[in-house]
């Protein structure tokens, strides 16, 4: 009878096994699941907040601390706006059923109007300036109405202003920022700008006043940092078609 000169080892083979066995128990337990279908949220984003999201939109940056909101920190849920927690990030019930394009924000000194979309995801900031999912809607009370957009786009590979908030940087004292949906007209007054590190969370979070919050990437041009614009509420009118929407007061 002839040899099989290419017999494997005894040893060879249960290694094999081994290695396969291996291979199994860690494809069940990969960060994400339990192995048997059930799907845990990440802390790291899938499409990845600080990484630019593919878009036909020539632009410079990611649209704000990104296009997916698990990068963020954990939420204080909640089923209103208004009465909140201060200081938290937090996913209202008026916020879920936000719907699309029903705000309309306003920069009069800067001669901008934007429907509010739903969401700040790539598609979202493509065609204009979108909702944070931590965002409230605006209205007396704890609520904190952020809204991200990009800062510039592209042409011939030269930066240009053509991009909701390039110029937010030239927002002064006495400037007003609108929001109007069917019902009313909110007017804020600016309040601040500043300028921080892209993983800070801090201004999209509840501030126990009614305030909007822009974000946008900063310098122009770069992604490296946020800038961020806060405006408190001023008032709140019934809405009107005719409205001259004054540029400051």
């Amino acid at each position: 009878m002839k040899t099989n000169r290419y017999r494997i080892p005894g040893s060879a083979l249960l290694a094999v096994c081994i290695f396969i066995l291996f291979s199994l128990y860690g494809c069940a337990h990969t960060p994400g699941g339990d192995g048997a279908g059930t799907t845990y949220r990440q802390e790291t984003a899938a499409s990845g907040e600080p990484s630019a999201p593919a878009s036909d939109l020539p632009t410079d940056e990611p649209p704000s601390w990104g296009t997916d909101v698990s990068e963020a920190p954990s939420t204080e849920p909640a089923t209103s706006d208004g009465d909140l927690p201060t200081g938290k990030l937090v996913v209202t019930k008026e916020r879920r059923e936000y719907k699309d394009k029903s705000l309309t924000l306003r920069i009069p000194a800067l001669n901008v109007t934007y429907e509010v979309n739903d969401g700040t995801d790539a598609e979202a900031l493509r065609v204009g300036v979108g909702l944070y999912e931590y965002a409230q809607l605006p209205g007396e009370g704890n609520r904190n109405v952020s809204i991200a957009g990009h800062r510039n786009g592209l042409s011939g590979g030269k930066v240009t202003d053509k991009a909701p908030f390039y110029y937010v940087d030239k927002l002064k004292e006495g400037d007003y920022l609108y929001l109007s949906d069917s019902n009313n007209i909110y007017r804020y007054t600016w309040e601040w700008a500043t300028v921080i590190e892209r993983d800070n969370w801090d201004p999209i979070r509840t501030t126990g006043y009614s305030c909007i919050t822009l974000t946008s990437c900063h310098p122009i041009g770069t992604d490296n940092q946020r800038i961020i614009i806060r405006g408190k509420l001023d008032a709140v009118l019934p809405f009107d078609k005719d409205y001259a929407y004054p540029a400051s007061e």
